[in-house]
């Protein structure tokens, strides 16, 4: 009954602004940590550039002293497999695309911050081109890595992270004008 009422009076009086919701508020603020921390990762990469042959070597030397004991008890080769397939797929992006990659990924990042700052001012709009934005990362994954080197379950999950933020956002799209 008091959110009819609160309603009416919105109905009433076009000029009083309506309030955000608390969750909406809260949503907000983490897409926005994520997507400020996404965008200066990617652009200290860009400045700093693709790691040297050496860098990648000390890297991988430490991926596989982290994961030895993993992979000698894994006995169908499952995890082994996937491990070989992340490694392949860190060693394509950082020496055959990795300018394309981040470029992509801030263009993405720009594109999410956009929609934040619209769903932020209570503009529906924003809500679509979050929507988007939530798709771009595995679009971009498609258009840059290779089939054999991406894993399903690195699909499934962007998939299902930005679908559980868009539903979340949807379920304020009646805040939104």
């Amino acid at each position: 009954m008091n959110q009819e009422l609160e309603n009416i009076d919105l109905d009433n009086n076009p000029n009083e602004a309506k309030k955000r919701p608390t969750f909406l508020t809260i949503l907000l603020v983490l897409s926005t940590l994520y997507i400020v921390s996404g965008f200066f990762g990617a652009t200290q990469a860009l400045i700093s550039g693709p790691l040297s042959p050496e860098q990648m070597e000390e890297q991988m030397s430490e991926l596989y002293g982290t994961i030895s004991g993993m992979v000698e008890n894994d006995p169908d080769g499952q995890f082994s497999n996937t491990v070989e397939v992340m490694i392949d797929n860190s060693v394509y992006l950082n020496n055959e695309a990795f300018y394309s990659s981040n470029i992509l990924n801030l263009v993405s990042f720009i594109i999410g911050g956009m929609a934040i700052f619209m769903m932020f001012k209570l503009n529906k709009i924003g809500f679509h081109l979050y929507v988007i934005y939530s798709l771009l990362p595995v679009v971009i994954t498609y258009a840059i890595v290779p089939m054999s080197l991406i894993l399903p379950m690195t699909i499934v999950m962007l998939v299902l992270l930005g679908a559980i933020f868009s539903v979340l956002y949807g379920i304020h799209l009646k805040y939104m004008k």
